[in-house]
């Protein structure tokens, strides 16, 4: 079941940050564990999903860091979500195959949650990385 936790919070600072850097700069783990007062050992492994999921890029070496894999407007909630906690439904009792665990019993709430399931990969699939940053933007006045 999702939940919008630390692992995702200090993933879309960090995505966001990285939307920053219009020279493409690299931002070091420690650098964004610092910034942003983020444990840095929980901090690389969320970078590390993040790369493995396609979302950033790494270089390696002493002026290495992260930077964004594809253009902010290109990066949609719905692949940050996926790389960081994998193919995570609302509710645990409905599968992507629209399968429910309680059909054997009758489940009656199962238009329901099929109905806010489907708005929800609807809106995570819809929202990018550059429409997170501009609102925090406009929630800090910037």
């Amino acid at each position: 079941m999702f939940r919008f936790n630390r692992d995702m919070e200090y993933a879309l600072i960090s995505l966001v940050e990285m939307s920053r850097q219009v020279d493409e700069t690299l931002l070091s783990a420690r650098e964004l564990s610092r910034r942003y007062t983020i444990p840095y050992k929980l901090l690389a492994l969320i970078l590390q999903k993040l790369r493995e999921g396609g979302v950033i890029l790494a270089e390696m070496g002493p002026r290495g860091g992260y930077r964004l894999a594809r253009k902010p407007s290109a990066i949609r909630l719905k692949q940050v979500i996926e790389a960081v906690r994998g193919n995570e439904r609302i509710a645990d009792c409905l599968t992507a195959d629209r399968h429910c665990a309680q059909d054997e019993c009758g489940c009656t709430i199962k238009p329901l949650i099929q109905i806010f399931q489907d708005r929800w990969i609807s809106f995570v699939e819809s929202i990018t990385l550059e429409e997170v940053s501009v609102l925090e933007v406009r929630a800090n006045g910037k």
